[in-house]
This record gives structure tokens, sequence and C-alpha cells, in this order.
């Protein structure tokens, strides 16, 4: 979601023109795109139109394209079957629609498929975020005539703010379980959802961080 307000922040104090030191509270913030690996196509065709998709294969064969058309799905009443096409290039992607067209095969989704959500990488956003912070922080603190003393606090937003996760080793095969049992009980998978409508993706990482200033 695009964000309007880009700083946010407040000043706390009393008898500001005699006061030593202030708090001031800013967002900081670090924003990041993801793009698509690959564009997906998921075809379905009635049993006794099965030959359209063989002719769809000798067309991909063709052209040298090494992406099969993978049968994933068969319906209930065994009457329609569901296929599924990958592949990175968009002009290639393009051809295949092209094909499906004037074969007949009806395209009943397209999607694009988005890289697995990295939470390791939240550290590296929060990193960026508390930088972006700390930037904001000195050119107000230097325009109130004040310098920053300390921080006083950081309302980390990240999914390892929690000392729970200090004790998870996320590289082994139980991590890995433990990792997906939260992102489960935390409705991560919607908000993580490989399949997106868009080419891309962006996001953003927040954290709020108070500072003491002191007069300078």
């Amino acid at each position: 979601m695009k964000l309007y307000i880009l700083i946010l922040w407040f000043i706390t104090f009393a008898y500001y023109s005699q006061a030593q030191s202030i708090t001031l509270r800013i967002l900081g913030q670090s924003n990041y795109t993801e793009y698509a690996e690959s564009n997906v196509v998921l075809l379905s065709v009635q049993q006794h139109d099965i030959t359209k998709i063989e002719a769809l294969k000798d067309s991909l064969t063709a052209n040298g394209l090494d992406n099969p058309v993978v049968k994933v799905a068969t319906s209930k009443n065994q009457q329609i079957t569901h296929y599924k096409f990958e592949n990175q290039d968009l002009n290639t992607f393009d051809n295949v629609l092209v094909w499906c067209s004037a074969l007949q095969i009806n395209v009943y989704k397209i999607y694009f498929k988005m890289p697995e959500h990295q939470f390791k990488n939240e550290y590296d956003h929060a990193v960026l975020a508390l930088k972006n912070a700390n930037t904001q922080a000195k050119i107000l603190a230097n325009h109130l005539g004040y310098k920053i003393e300390t921080i006083l606090n950081i309302d980390d937003e990240t999914t390892y703010a929690n000392p729970i996760y200090d004790t998870i080793d996320f590289d082994s095969s139980k991590g890995q379980r433990m990792l997906r049992f939260l992102e489960l009980l935390s409705n991560r998978d919607v908000t993580y959802d490989t399949k997106s409508n868009s080419p891309s993706k962006s996001g953003g990482y927040n954290i709020w961080v108070t500072y003491r200033l002191t007069k300078t």
C-alpha cells in the first residue's frame, strides 16, 4: 500500500523555550519492490478436446521451448482437465496465449508468480528503516537547535521482534516448520501470496523510534 504520509512525528515538551531536553518520535521507513519470477497460464479443455493440448505441446517443441504444459487436475466428473504453462520470458508467454487462442483452448486464469517472501530479509529492512529515522531525527533536531542524546525506544514491527524467535534456528527443517506454523497463525499466507495480478509488488517496513534531544 502506498504511504501518503512519509514522515510522522511529534514533539512533547514543557516550556519549550526553556527546556533542556525534549522527546522526538520518528517513523522510519524502508520500501522495497519484489518482481515476478515467471508468468503462469492455467488452461482447461474438455476431455474430447484433449488433442488440442497435444497440438499446443507440438507448437512449443517446434519453437524450441522446453517449458512443458503440465497437467494439474481433472474435474470430478472427468470431463474437464486443467493444465499449467509457466515461463519467465514475457514474449514467449504472449506467443503461447496466441497459440491457445488459435487452438481454441480455454484460458481460465493468468497470473504472475512472485518469489517466496524471505522473512530473514526483514532484518535488513529494519536496519534501513532505523537509518531513515536517524536521518530524519538529525535534520529535525538541528532545525530546532538540539542534538540527539539517545534513543529511548524502538517500536519494531519485524517478524523477529519478539524474543521467542531468538531460540529458533530457521536454517533447520524444524525451524522452517515452526516459521510456516507461525505464518499460518498470523495469516501471512494472504499477505505473502505468491500469485499476483501484477508483475511487481511493493512493500514497506516501518518502525517508530523515540529520541531524547538536548540543547546544543
